[in-house]
């Protein structure tokens, strides 16, 4: 055995003493980040995007929303309430609204949030460079001028839109929009820093660094594929009511080991999928949400197969959506008849949307071989086979496996080929039109039923199928910009008739079902607002007990 020499041993004490002060700065540590309060999430599919204008699904908008607040906002029952706006004030003919802004609001790099902030955003939305699916929402909202930038007749400062001086904002509409407010809770009304916005040029929104926000959380950490994080935003005006450290988003896309990592204290909150309801049911963990979206099957008007109506006919009356709803999701989706959701909207008399019962697209084997007979001698083939593209999640996949077998049973000669792909990747395919036949959905931006109806207009970026009707684009320009805008009941019977050509006269869709949520959520969460219209989760008032 060597010897030790005495500057030897005094080396070694010197690394010991080092090595143990490193160890308890490093328990210090640790012990400091499990003392945060972090709600932990399990979602099911990526998160596409964190540019509010460029983004058109469930998660994205989400977690903008997260980040960024606009003039208003919702509260636990779904009431409009002031953001960044304190106050408005609106014209005795409705077209102009005048906002007071909050002058304690900041962006997370320290920065005031401004009128300026809004003017910037709102005609980054309807510039034509954007190429903005959702551009078509400013004149939705009834913006001055909002259609002709869009289409590149007018400049971009030409929108309806003013900074009258740091803390003040006027909006002008062409024509008086009810739901103009509530509009204003949605991400892409949302303001942007010009400044920011500009030296980021085409790396904005990419990674963290080349976000900024407003609102209670920022985003730290985004790992694609995997997860991302946010942090409590310390600039947000109304930080001491955040109660939590951050949410850690984890992309888990099979339900039963998003089950598993929540049993063992992993997961805060866990979407379950149909065959884990029995096991939870009874749990304290189980929570059941009400949905507003609306799950369907878009046929591409374009392909050679479903430009035949009898063909679409016959694949809307083959699926048994009630073995869908029920069997298959068992967390609250009802099956869909229906184009607009039951809860989106009430009319005129009071009543909702489909208090009526009127319903169109029927499970039906017997009326989906007339009509698929008819479509095959109309085409001239005995076999005909199609593709269905669909997420790639767990439970759409279960869905998919389904609907092929039901239109591979109910349609004899008819073969289906089955395609997932991630949801951004089938979100490109679809629009793009490169799908013959897709399993979609669409959720309401606003409570009324054009969030739906506008989907299909001629040209819509949004309008998959490829449909183009003259009829149905007048009766949706009269009820949004036309004679019907100001007769509330006429207009309402008007939407009832678009619903009625899209479902029954051209079975441009296929509706399959109106969406529910079964979650597991941790008892001590407390918090989490969900709602049917716009962003469909908010965490900013979300407190975890010890």
């Amino acid at each position: 055995m060597k010897k030790l020499t005495k500057s030897s041993i005094v080396l070694l004490i010197l690394t010991l003493v080092l090595s143990l002060f490193l160890s308890g700065c490093g328990q210090s540590n640790s012990t400091k980040d499990s003392a945060k309060k972090y709600l932990r999430l399990a979602k099911d599919v990526e998160l596409a995007t964190m540019d509010q204008h460029i983004a058109t699904d469930e998660l994205s908008f989400e977690t903008i929303s997260a980040t960024i607040e606009g003039l208003y906002t919702l509260d636990k029952d779904g009431n409009i309430i002031p953001a960044i706006a304190l106050s408005e004030e609106v014209s005795d003919d409705g077209l102009t609204y005048t906002f007071k802004l909050r002058e304690n609001a900041k962006w997370s790099n320290g920065e005031p949030v401004t009128a300026n902030d809004f003017v910037f955003s709102w005609r980054r939305l309807v510039d034509p460079k954007t190429a903005s699916e959702y551009n078509f929402i400013m004149d939705v909202a009834g913006v001055k001028n909002a259609s002709k930038i869009v289409e590149g007749e007018l400049p971009k400062e030409e929108l309806g839109i003013e900074a009258i001086d740091d803390y003040t904002l006027k909006i002008t509409l062409d024509r008086p929009v009810p739901y103009f407010k509530s509009l204003t809770t949605f991400a892409s009304f949302f303001p942007l820093n010009e400044k920011f916005v500009t030296e980021k040029g085409d790396k904005y929104a990419l990674e963290p660094e080349n976000l900024l926000a407003n609102g209670p959380f920022k985003m730290v950490e985004w790992n694609k594929g995997y997860g991302y994080k946010l942090d409590k935003n310390s600039y947000y005006y109304d930080a001491e009511k955040v109660k939590i450290d951050g949410i850690d988003f984890r992309i888990i896309k099979d339900n039963q080991t998003a089950a598993l990592k929540f049993e063992s204290n992993e997961l805060d909150v866990a979407k379950i999928s149909s065959e884990l309801v029995d096991k939870y049911k009874s749990s304290p963990s189980y929570n059941q949400v009400d949905g507003g979206f609306l799950w369907y099957m878009s046929f591409n008007h374009e392909n050679e197969v479903f430009s035949n109506i009898n063909i679409r006919r016959a694949f809307t009356h083959a699926i048994n959506k009630e073995h869908i709803a029920i069997k298959i999701l068992n967390d609250g989706s009802r099956p869909a008849d229906f184009f607009i959701p039951i809860g989106l909207a009430t009319g005129p008399d009071g009543k909702d949307f489909r208090e009526d019962g009127t319903t169109y697209a029927k499970y039906d084997k017997d009326l989906a071989l007339e009509y698929w007979n008819k479509a095959k001698a109309e085409l001239g083939k005995e076999n005909i086979e199609v593709e269905i593209l669909f997420d790639d999640a767990e439970t759409i996949k279960k869905m998919s496996e389904f609907i092929q077998a039901e239109l591979e049973t109910n349609l004899p000669g008819l073969t289906v080929k089955l395609k997932a792909q991630p949801k951004k990747n089938r979100l490109e395919l679809m629009r793009g039109g490169n799908f013959e036949a897709g399993v979609t959905r669409w959720g309401p931006d606003y409570a009324d039923p054009l969030t739906y109806l506008e989907l299909f207009l001629t040209g819509s970026s949004s309008n998959t199928p490829n449909y183009s009707s003259e009829e149905y684009d007048n009766i949706i320009f009269d009820v949004s910009r036309g004679e019907l805008a100001g007769d509330p009941e006429k207009r309402w019977e008007a939407m009832k008739e678009a619903e009625r050509i899209i479902l029954e006269k051209d079975a441009i869709v296929a509706p399959l079902f109106q969406s529910g949520y079964t979650f597991l959520i941790n008892p001590k969460v407390k918090g989490i607002e969900s709602h049917t219209v716009g962003t469909t989760f908010i965490y900013k008032n979300v407190e975890i007990s010890e």
